[in-house]
């Protein structure tokens, strides 16, 4: 618990520009850490770790998907440390989905089809925002080649309870937004917040 806590300090004073919104958050951290030392089981309750056992086979992600909410999973495999990042998750969905709405994604207006000749199709509504092609690779991360885009973008899927979910780490995130035609400008203040959580990754949670 004390490296926790220490680990809270120092982010805090490094945090640059985005201190004062991360040190909210971090204070949420704090408070439910303790909380769990007194018997309170809300961390255990914390879902959004990234798992080999949610990778999708190829076959489960063909198929026209809808854009539900955002998305916040975490790569770390410490129990205490992941909790607890869980609840920070929280309040940087809430921006994330700010940002999201503000640039016309909202939920059930955004669908993504994934052919099986290898081929996507990203829409927003009846308008297409991206097509290209796809690839999966070993590990099951699904890499976006882009018509007329020369970046290409790399996603981490999950299948849970018939959502998919894709995520991509922050250096990422503004290189997807720009593939799809979306302003990125307000995306600078996210972006300083996941680089200030170790292991986070951010994206879009989609169901059939």
């Amino acid at each position: 618990m004390k490296k926790l806590f220490t680990l809270i300090a120092c982010v805090m004073l490094s945090a640059g520009a985005a201190n004062a919104q991360l040190g909210d958050i971090l204070g949420k951290v704090a408070s439910a850490a303790s909380s769990a030392t007194s018997g309170n089981s809300t961390l255990n309750a914390l879902t959004g770790i990234i798992s080999s056992k949610l990778i999708p086979k190829s076959s489960q992600i063909i198929g026209t998907w809808t854009y539900q909410e955002p998305a916040v999973m975490f790569t770390s495999e410490n129990a205490l440390k992941n909790a607890a990042s869980s609840i920070a998750t929280r309040s940087i969905e809430s921006k994330l989905q700010s940002y999201l709405s503000k640039v016309g994604i909202t939920k059930g207006n955004m669908s993504v089809t994934f052919n099986e000749d290898k081929t996507f199709v990203i829409n927003r509504k009846s308008k297409k925002l991206a097509s290209g092609t796809y690839a999966i690779d070993d590990n099951g991360d699904i890499t976006l080649t882009f018509k007329g885009r020369k970046t290409p973008s790399k996603l981490t899927p999950q299948l849970d309870n018939g959502s998919l979910i894709v995520v991509m780490d922050a250096t990422k995130l503004k290189t997807f937004m720009q593939n799809i035609g979306s302003n990125v400008s307000q995306l600078s203040t996210i972006v300083s917040l996941m680089k200030s959580m170790d292991g986070m990754k951010l994206g879009i949670r989609l169901s059939k």
